[in-house]
């Protein structure tokens, strides 16, 4: 059986990924990062780090509705897989920098 989730690994990628590139102000600050790395795992880990210990920053600045919101709809962040999210970006990058071409 597999876990596979709208083309992502599963569901708590797909929506954390969901939750970054739909929020402005997190899309805002995972597009700094990802300008920032050029290597999926690193990029990952960071992303990973953010979200985890700086995420409840967010809470008194955006509310804490938002932030409940957005972990019930991830579920476990445990399960997220980070690296597949910071590929994702790469290659977001990838695809904008030979369209500029």
């Amino acid at each position: 059986m597999t876990e596979e989730y709208n083309g992502w690994t599963n569901r708590e990628t797909w929506a954390t990924k969901l939750h970054l590139d739909n929020n402005p102000t997190l899309n805002e600050i995972a597009w700094e990062y990802a300008r920032a790395y050029d290597q999926a795992y690193e990029l990952g880990q960071v992303l990973k780090n953010w979200i985890e210990e700086d995420l409840l920053t967010f809470e008194s600045v955006m509310g804490g509705r938002w932030l409940w919101i957005m972990l019930t709809d991830i579920g476990s962040l445990y399960r997220v897989n980070w690296r597949e999210i910071g590929q994702a970006y790469l290659d977001e990058i990838t695809i904008e920098l030979a369209n500029a071409l």
